[in-house]
């Protein structure tokens, strides 16, 4: 058997589908994925997206503790200065907002820019913009490409090493800096059904939803896999990265927003 991605004979290690930061601990490949492979989207993929995109936000909000057992905390703020090669920062987006968890099962957010602060007292602002650049794209997809194929190796590995998926499995590992790969966004349930309190004989216990997710088939050719995190359900086509809008059909009564920059607002 060889690397789901990169085709190497190993050394292999154990590769969490859905990452351990949230919440998984059975869903588990042995021997798929080489080390060299785990330790990359550990690193460059998996890093990014768990400390600076909405997924971070409901680590926290969900109060999903970190490996070594501590509160979940993050700074959504966007860097001073532009890095790297895809832009990094948005006018629109807000910085100096983030949010602590803490042992008693509450959140706060910590607000490090006074026009924010006022305009919440004065009663003008309800909601904090988190506004995708091209670089939160980019880390995303690659994300969302690399737990989807790997969800679909758990069930069948013939067909998760089918060359139908090449496209994406290259996009997981190598990344292609020249576009991005669309990702679809839209809401569903209520937050305040996130956490349940239920009543047992050893007294009251909460349980927490921490993700779902699905592999969903569009007839004749699409292959969609879904992630929910909160309130947040994230899609993206394993097999085209621009689907035609039949796969909407899939999601009745739901807004389907596509998130995407196209090669010109990229530069």
């Amino acid at each position: 058997m060889t690397c789901l991605f990169c085709n190497s004979v190993g050394p292999f290690t154990d590769e969490h589908v859905v990452p351990a930061s949230l919440g998984n601990d059975d869903l588990v490949l042995v021997n798929e994925v080489c080390a060299e492979c785990n330790d990359h989207f550990g690193r460059k993929v998996e890093a990014p997206v768990l400390s600076k995109s909405p997924l971070a936000f409901w680590r926290t909000f969900l109060g999903i503790r970190t490996r070594r057992g501590r509160q979940p905390s993050v700074d959504l703020s966007q860097p001073a200065a532009q890095k790297g090669r895809l832009p990094s920062i948005h006018p629109a987006h807000d910085n100096g907002v983030g949010f602590s968890a803490h042992g008693d099962g509450t959140v706060s957010v910590d607000i490090d820019d006074p026009q924010i602060v006022r305009e919440i007292v004065n009663g003008t602002r309800e909601q904090f913009r988190f506004v995708f650049t091209p670089n939160h794209l980019f880390d995303f997809g690659r994300f969302l490409c690399k737990v989807g194929i790997e969800l679909l190796c758990s069930a069948d590995l013939v067909r998760a090493r089918h060359e139908f998926l090449d496209e994406a499995r290259r996009f997981a590992r190598y990344g292609n800096h020249g576009a991005l790969w669309p990702i679809f966004h839209f809401s569903e349930g209520c937050i305040g059904d996130l956490k349940q309190v239920t009543s047992g004989e050893n007294g009251a216990a909460e349980e927490v939803t921490c993700y779902t997710y699905a592999l969903l088939e569009v007839p004749p050719e699409y292959l969609l896999f879904q992630l929910g995190v909160g309130t947040d359900r994230w899609v993206i086509c394993l097999n085209d990265p621009f689907p035609t809008p039949d796969i909407r059909t899939t999601f009745p009564g739901r807004d389907l927003k596509l998130i995407w920059y196209s090669p010109q607002q990229v530069g």
